[in-house]
Order: structure tokens, then C-alpha cells, then sequence
């Protein structure tokens, strides 16, 4: 009976090895690049709320990544390793080879 389309295989898929590491919600490399953002708007502009706003700011962003897309940010940093494919600014046609 191997070619019985009624039995189907069934694989365990545990949750936390797939959910993103955070705090507070947000990525963990995301959240720190905050808090160092954070510091350095503290430090350049001397002002406690520059420092608080560019954190609010900074940790609302990042919030709305993670839960949207956990893996947008890496594949954004990724992206830039990449020669692009298509350039809509071209106006001449590529050279396309297929295989």
C-alpha cells in the first residue's frame, strides 16, 4: 500500500526552537541597537528626553518588525551581499540565461 494517498506523515514541530529571541517584544540585536541609539542621542544632544524619545521611537519600530516578520531584518542585511537582478532605473534589456 504505498501508494495509499490517505496516510500522511506527520512531523513535530516545537514552537520555541522558531520564536525569536526578544525582550520586551523586540529582537534582541534590534532592542540593543535601540538602547545604543538611545545613549548616543542622549550623549550628542545632552538631553534626557532626545534620549527617551529616540527609545520609544526606536522600541515602537522594532515591536512592529518582530511581530510582523521576525526574519525582515535579516534578510534586509543580507540583501546587500547580492548583486540586484533587475534595476527598474535600466533602460536597456538584461541578459537573461537559462539553464
Amino acid at each position: 500500500m504505498q501508494g495509499d494517498a490517505t496516510i500522511r506523515r506527520r512531523n513535530r514541530v516545537y514552537k520555541s526552537l522558531h520564536k525569536p529571541l526578544t525582550y520586551l517584544g523586540v529582537e534582541r540585536t534590534l532592542f540593543f541597537f535601540v538602547c545604543v541609539a538611545a545613549v548616543g542621542a542622549f550623549n550628542l544632544f545632552n538631553s534626557l528626553l532626545a534620549g527617551i524619545a529616540v527609545f520609544l521611537g526606536g522600541f515602537a519600530f522594532g515591536h512592529w518588525v518582530t511581530n510582523t516578520d521576525p526574519a525582515f531584518l535579516k534578510i534586509l542585511a543580507r540583501s546587500e551581499r547580492y548583486k540586484t537582478r533587475y534595476d527598474p532605473a535600466k533602460q536597456s534589456i538584461p541578459h537573461v540565461e537559462v539553464r
